[in-house]
């Protein structure tokens, strides 16, 4: 039925993007999302937390202090939103924090103000083993609540024969 064949087109489409992407990049692999994580936290938690000094230097690396810290009345938002933003970077990877420390995975913001994560020592290892190529976030927060949802893409090498 046209249903059928209209997925079958989408999926060989697909297909072709993904083999294209490969080529492109020089490997034998399909692109694909890795993995997917969300969080919410309430920003009133937060802000009590960053009440404590030992709390923020444990979770945010100094950029995302100075960054949060420069927000004014924004402030606790911001910190909500990057707490979020790290939890859904470790639900992506599917591991939760056993391993590692929150300050391995950061927040960054480019000119425009969009999010970025960058990943060091134990993710960054973690990140290479599992062929993720890159990780999106999302951040948003409004009154009391903060939420991030998190995207990694990368490669699957066993896809292809031949």
């Amino acid at each position: 039925n046209s249903e059928n064949r209209s997925f079958s087109f989408f999926f060989a489409c697909t297909l072709w993007v993904f083999k294209k992407k490969k080529e492109k990049n020089g490997f034998r692999g399909y692109i694909m999302i890795i993995g997917i994580g969300t969080d919410i936290v309430s920003i009133a938690r937060i802000e009590k937390a960053t009440e404590n000094e030992a709390f923020i230097k444990r979770v945010f690396t100094e950029n995302e202090i100075e960054y949060a810290s420069g927000r004014g009345k924004g402030r606790a938002a911001s910190f909500a939103a990057r707490f979020a933003a790290k939890e859904a970077v470790l639900k992506a990877f599917g591991t939760g924090l056993r391993d590692g420390e929150l300050t391995e995975i950061e927040v960054i913001t480019d000119d425009l103000g969009a999010p970025h994560i960058k990943l060091y020592g134990t993710f960054l290892n973690k990140a290479k083993e599992k062929n993720i190529d890159g990780v999106y976030i999302s951040l948003s927060h409004e009154r009391e609540y903060a939420t991030a949802f998190c995207v990694m893409e990368g490669r699957y090498e066993n896809s292809l024969k031949g």
